[in-house]
């Protein structure tokens, strides 16, 4: 298992789901954190007492700079989860907003720190690549030019553009992560639990998924490697479309999975969104990341979701 010891991290977004599991392996490693949330009230009550916590707007502060000086490395996750709530305008702009101003404060007070962090990892995500199934997206191909390929394309340009030359910068463009405790997986777990799971549209769209543990080893990997910098796709090796993921679920906790959800009925409730999250998707390789020598602990869906849910359920 990768790990860093003896270093002072500082994490924006350490609240959600890969920043509260990326905190807990920190720490427990010998690490010291300092969490900046919006909702220290959502922080792992099992580990307080153990880093410390600011609560933080997402603005550029003095105070920020002088806990950058401090740092070591800086992981920044900070940003609105994308699938909480259907689209709308003032939606969008809140998405845009707690991505893009939460990089452009950190990467001021990065600017301005005397001592600054050896390595900045930018959280971003596969959103970036275009949604078709044509082809197999690696880090060299360009982005696409729907909302969220616009969004996380100024996200991770902010980064390239702001964050000082002499800290090495790794941008993670996360796909779908696989975990017990929050994002897609509950959500299609319940309905199949209740024999009313099924999968969106056709169900032939790719999900390029990674399990929580990869996720979580991978940034750990790419921080420990002085040479690593630039993107990274965080998936694993082995896509599959959406109604082979509901039937494995369905096959790990024996419950049949046959419901398909009608693209128009997903439409008419999420709107925009429907079609960048659940009915379309694409192939994207961990090309640099394999490079690296990366080796995937859960790299085929059914491993994933045995590890995931069989003691479980």
């Amino acid at each position: 298992m990768e790990t860093i010891k003896n270093k002072c991290v500082v994490i924006a977004g350490a609240t959600g789901l890969i920043g509260t599991e990326i905190t807990k392996k920190l720490i427990d490693d010998g690490n010291t954190v300092l969490i900046l949330t919006r909702t220290p009230n959502n922080i792992d009550k099992n580990y307080l007492g153990k880093f410390s916590y600011l609560e933080w707007g997402g603005f550029f502060t003095p105070w920020l700079v002088r806990e950058i000086e401090k740092c070591d490395v800086v992981i920044n996750l900070a940003g609105e989860d994308i699938a909480a709530k259907p689209w709308n305008r003032r939606r969008q702009i809140q998405l845009i907003r707690s991505r893009l101003g939460t990089t452009r404060a950190l990467a001021k007070a990065c600017h301005y720190a005397e001592k600054k962090p050896e390595v900045f990892i930018q959280g971003s995500a596969i959103g970036y690549y275009p949604l078709t199934e044509r082809k197999k997206f690696t880090e060299e191909d360009d982005p696409g030019t729907n909302f969220l390929a616009r969004l996380t394309t100024e996200w991770e340009q902010i980064a390239k553009l702001e964050i000082p030359k002499e800290i090495r910068l790794v941008i993670v463009r996360t796909g779908i992560v696989l975990s017990a405790k929050g994002g897609m997986l509950p959500k299609l777990l319940k309905p199949i639990k209740f024999f009313a799971g099924g999968w969106f549209g056709s169900g032939k769209q790719t999900l390029s998924w990674i399990h929580i543990t990869d996720e979580v080893r991978a940034i750990i990997h790419l921080i420990s490697d002085k040479n690593a910098q630039g993107p990274y796709n965080l998936t694993s090796p082995n896509p599959v479309n959406q109604r082979a993921l509901v039937k494995a679920i369905g096959k790990t906790i024996k419950r049949p999975a046959w419901v398909s959800v009608p693209a128009f009925a997903v439409r008419l409730m999420l709107g925009q969104m429907a079609n960048e999250v659940l009915l379309k998707g694409n192939h994207v390789a961990p090309s640099r990341l394999t490079e690296k020598g990366f080796e995937f602990t859960f790299p085929n869906i059914e491993v994933a979701l045995d590890s995931l849910l069989s003691k479980n359920h």
